[in-house]
């Protein structure tokens, strides 16, 4: 009876352990934070602020005139952490895009992320918050034009799609009285969205801007640039039966 009286106490430990294990691997909306720079709404207003968001120097990206590299075509992702929130930005394709040298310069929060050309899409997974997405077409490396300034706001575990326009032909959103509106930048419908990015390449890795906090107040910085794998031209045709050759013998 000694015996079985020890067999259930370590059980019972095993079980809690194991409970207190499964516990700790649930994800919590609460130790999910930004590895970005957080927006100072201060500084925003002030003119020197604005006036150093304005001219700088820094990189620049050519636009699809020069880059005409293909990727895979576009499909929904599942986000590293599943309280992190999924952006799909993306330009559609048009022979007004495939005739741009220069393309428009895209900073998140202060930190340069991927521009849009021609027939493009990519995504970037971010914590709940407060963000500002802001253009500006340079000359080469020198920035000078007065950036387009967005600021917006994700909720945890959604998604949402932001198209570059230029052409205002087009149109834009289809009741979208409430959604993000900020010079060629348009906020999309979900429904309305994946009608247009479906056709468009991922020519850009997505990025992941989502920390995790410890209990010790250490913040787990992720792979910033997700891995898709490398584009190959045989993925986009799938045949459900395998191809045969026409034999003249059986004729």
């Amino acid at each position: 009876m000694r015996y079985v009286g020890l067999m259930i106490v370590a059980s019972c430990a095993l079980t809690a352990c194991q409970s207190h294990k499964a516990v700790e691997q649930q994800p919590s909306s609460h130790n999910v934070v930004s590895t970005l720079k957080a927006v100072d709404f201060e500084k925003e207003n002030s003119f020197v602020y604005e006036k150093l968001d304005q001219y700088k120097l820094g990189k620049f990206s050519v636009g699809s005139w020069i880059n005409q590299e293909p990727g895979q075509y576009f499909k929904l992702v599942k986000p590293q952490n599943p309280n992190a929130a999924v952006v799909y930005f993306y330009r559609p394709d048009s022979k007004w895009n495939r005739q741009e040298i220069i393309a428009q310069s895209f900073y998140l929060n202060g930190k340069r992320i991927p521009s849009l050309i021609s027939n493009h899409y990519y995504w970037i997974e971010l914590a709940e918050g407060d963000y500002k997405l802001s253009l500006s077409r340079p000359l080469a490396v020198i920035h000078f034009q007065k950036p387009k300034v967005a600021y917006f706001h994700v909720q945890a575990g959604q998604q949402y799609f932001v198209k570059y326009e230029e052409e205002k032909f087009r149109g834009g959103p289809n009741g979208g009285g409430e959604l993000l509106k900020v010079g060629p930048l348009m906020q999309m419908p979900t429904r309305q969205a994946l009608k247009e990015i479906g056709m468009t390449q991922l020519k850009s890795p997505g990025l992941n801007f989502v920390g995790e906090l410890r209990a010790d107040g250490k913040v787990i910085q992720p792979k910033e640039k997700i891995d898709s794998g490398d584009y190959q031209a045989s993925d986009d045709v799938h045949l459900s039966t395998p191809f045969k050759i026409w034999n003249p013998l059986t004729w």
